[in-house]
């Protein structure tokens, strides 16, 4: 009996020490590690043929470093500029809004500055290789550094994935920072963690799961006949 019982124990003990032992972190592979690449390889190589994404995830909000809101989202994000999402609070569907450009098209909730400018974050976060014209790239230790109009991008030197955006408009400063690369279902790596710094807002988006040019519903990027 005593031997049973230590024994279970024992096998307790290892099933408990397994479960609070941390988890090793998920590390894209390094595939471009000691390549010299030119500004027109990193594009090609870190956008390739991506003309649309679409995501699941979840969004928490704090102002002025406290507990704001917290939502779900759904996501379609098409070039060029078009962004559909759909935003849940407590499953229920509360906002649905598409953005074309400067044109907002407010589907279901109320109408909001603050959701337009949610939707063109995102898209700039996510499509962050667009508007690269005149833009020129540097090295420095294990980053590529791009310089463009009204932004610049860190990407790391050895995965071409994100680290972090500062894009600058109307006298402001948005600062977009990626973490905890995940895989996706055709193999492509993407950050699942990307948060936006805008004035007192913080927004942190952990997407769950990522489609790479997704097949479109007759819903999406529809809009309302006018009249």
């Amino acid at each position: 009996m005593l031997k049973k019982l230590l024994k279970y124990s024992c096998f307790s003990l290892v099933l408990l020490i397994a479960a609070c032992a941390p988890r090793p972190s998920i590390v894209a592979p390094p595939v471009y590690k000691g390549m010299e690449l030119s500004l027109t390889d990193v594009i090609a190589k870190a956008g390739g043929d991506t003309e649309a994404i679409k995501a699941i995830a979840d969004i928490t909000i704090e102002k002025n470093g406290e507990p704001y809101d917290s939502v779900n989202a759904s996501a379609l994000i098409k070039r060029p500029g078009m962004v559909h999402m759909r935003i849940y609070k407590f499953g229920i569907l509360a906002r649905d809004f598409i953005v074309k450009g400067r044109e907002m098209h407010v589907l279901s909730g109320g109408n909001s500055d603050n959701l337009k400018q949610l939707g063109k974050d995102f898209y700039n976060a996510v499509f962050w290789w667009e508007d690269m014209t005149d833009a020129v790239m540097s090295g420095k230790g294990s980053e590529y550094i791009i310089r463009a109009k009204n932004k610049e991008i860190h990407l790391d030197r050895a995965t071409l994935m994100p680290v972090r955006q500062v894009l600058a408009a109307m006298d402001k400063e948005m600062e977009i920072t990626y973490d905890a690369p995940q895989r996706s279902e055709d193999g492509s790596w993407y950050p699942s963690t990307i948060r936006i710094h805008l004035n007192d807002f913080r927004f942190t988006i952990r997407i769950k799961k990522l489609l790479r040019n997704p097949s479109m519903g007759g819903a999406d990027f529809k809009v309302p006949a006018e009249g």
